[in-house]
């Protein structure tokens, strides 16, 4: 019969950060598919608002980007969601090949609410620990997203 293995308190356990990692991930996404079903929209356009209320008129080519997918792909979100009401497509000064993106005011209003949302949602959860442990915590964020 093999021996249980223990861990000692120095040794780091992988399975529970991974745990840990999903159970705040999926805090976050109840937030988003609450606003799917209030949208009529999917995932992935909730992304895209998120990112075109951050960025300043975006292209098509930096969308896909963003969201790691092709441009055919980020094309036919963006037609679905034009067909939405809730971005429009730009000319770009200068360059007529290159299509700018934009919110709606509609979409711009789902965005700015979501965004507040999250705020509210991380200040609750920050809310539990010390100025230290914040701090700390966005340190090794930054760190790990170097």
């Amino acid at each position: 019969m093999k021996k249980p293995v223990t861990k000692t308190r120095k040794e780091f356990d992988i399975a529970e950060l991974q745990a840990l990692l999903n159970v705040f991930k999926h805090t976050f996404g109840d937030l988003y598919r609450k606003e799917v079903r209030t949208m009529h929209c999917s995932m992935s356009h909730l992304e895209i608002m998120q990112y075109l209320g951050e960025q300043q008129h975006p292209t098509m080519k930096d969308i896909a980007h963003h969201l790691r997918i092709t441009p055919p792909s980020a094309t036919t979100l963006i037609d679905a969601m034009v067909g939405n009401k809730l971005v429009k497509r730009e000319n770009a000064v200068g360059d007529r090949r290159s299509v700018r993106v934009i919110l709606t005011p509609q979409a711009k209003k789902v965005q700015q609410s979501l965004q507040k949302k999250k705020t509210v949602l991380l200040t609750a959860l920050l809310k539990k620990l010390s100025l230290e442990q914040k701090q700390q915590l966005s340190a090794i964020i930054r760190t790990l997203v170097k």
